[in-house]
């Protein structure tokens, strides 16, 4: 019985499998669902067209299911995605290869092997959100006059002002000018050429060199000076990030790296998963190795040194805080890290009065992806849940 009910879910896998990928090819084709032409960047159909939401609900569930359990699943993946690159690659260098859960597309850079994101949002609608979130930072800036607000984007490559995905949109720009001229603000802005030497090709995250970075654009954007000697270490290779999983492809893959540094600050978390800074090698060669070594799927940290700068930090971020967050609080005599993705700030507001006058908060940081910090792109809805 149980062989049969085995072979029965193996046959019902393989039939979801061969149905799924050219109904989803037809679809795409056909403009049914979102498509982008590779080298122009013209959407040719942009619809919520219920079939499309069915259809990536459909991806989700078998990706999630059966990922890395079914080694035939991963194979017919990676073959489909493979054979996109290399026929769509003998006439474009950005190639298409799917739309993730966040509707966003992911491209293929055939040139240079490495994957990116573009959003699938209007011009109109980029512009809307923009006006918003710069409202929000100003909000605060008005109400805290005394506090040290600062905004650090860490620009990826699919917002790159010499990228130009969407046209002449400037979205840096004009969210620079909309700013107080008292907020800081600091921006990772590379060039096209530069920014494989500091983000990881199958990744959305900056590596260790580009998170070294981001730390001393943070100081010097303070006003304040590194005193860390910092070393790098090779973690994990290959590595294959968040984008390489979404296609479960091999053909490019990525060496995890991080920072070495000697610190002496007490933190509130005494999980011992919390920052473990180590791995533990997994049979599933797309396990997150990322969130496995610097682990800050936290609501709160708090790291307390001893000393007596008589300034305290609270950094409102996401997983690209992880990286330099430890480093950062060896500036002040304490940081509070808050990620409003996690625990406690599910169900509450962070009321913003209360935890500057609670803490002794001196400094703000927003460090988080560029989309969500200038466009709210996921929908996090920051403004709503930090109560100025």
């Amino acid at each position: 019985m149980k062989n049969k009910t085995f072979i029965g879910i193996f046959l019902g896998i393989i039939f979801s499998v061969f149905v799924f990928v050219p109904l989803k090819e037809v679809l795409i084709r056909l403009h049914i669902t979102d498509y982008y032409r590779s080298d122009n960047w013209q959407l040719v159909s942009k619809t919520s067209d219920p079939i499309y939401d069915k259809v990536m609900t459909l991806e989700s569930f078998i990706s999630n299911r059966y990922n890395n359990y079914f080694p035939f699943y991963n194979s017919i993946n990676s073959l489909y995605y493979n054979s996109i690159i290399n026929v769509d690659g003998l006439l474009f260098n950005n190639i298409y290869l799917k739309d993730n859960n966040d509707k966003e597309h992911l491209f293929y850079n055939d040139k240079d092997n490495f994957y990116f994101l573009v959003n699938h949002y209007s011009i109109e609608e980029l512009d809307n959100r923009l006006n918003n979130q710069i409202k929000f930072y100003n909000d605060i800036n008005d109400k805290y006059p005394n506090i040290k607000l600062g905004i650090y984007l860490p620009a990826r490559y699919d917002s790159l002002r010499d990228v130009n995905i969407k046209g002449s949109y400037d979205s840096i720009t004009k969210f620079m000018n909309g700013l107080n001229d008292d907020i800081k603000l600091g921006v990772f802005d590379l060039n096209k050429d530069d920014y494989l030497n500091y983000y990881y090709k199958t990744d959305h995250h900056y590596n260790s060199l580009g998170a070294e970075l981001v730390y001393k654009d943070i100081l010097n954007m303070y006003g304040l000076s590194n005193k860390l000697n910092i070393t790098h270490k090779d973690v994990k290779t290959p590595y294959y990030g968040s984008h390489a999983k979404s296609t479960l492809m091999t053909r490019t893959s990525d060496t995890l790296t991080a920072m070495d540094i000697d610190n002496n600050f007490k933190v509130n978390i005494e999980d011992k998963t919390f920052k473990p800074l180590e791995v533990t090698d997994r049979k599933n060669k797309f396990y997150d190795y990322y969130v496995g070594y610097f682990s800050g799927m936290f609501d709160e940290v708090i790291y307390e040194n001893n000393t007596h700068y008589f300034r305290n930090l609270l950094i409102i971020g996401d997983s690209l805080s992880w990286q330099i967050d430890y480093l950062l609080a060896t500036n002040f005599d304490k940081t509070y890290v808050v990620n409003t993705k996690y625990g406690k700030w599910l169900k509450e507001d962070l009321v913003l009065s209360d935890y500057i006058e609670k803490n002794n908060i001196t400094h703000i940081l927003f460090l988080r992806e560029t989309k969500n910090l200038i466009f709210d792109a996921d929908n996090f809805k920051l403004d709503k849940k930090v109560i100025r």
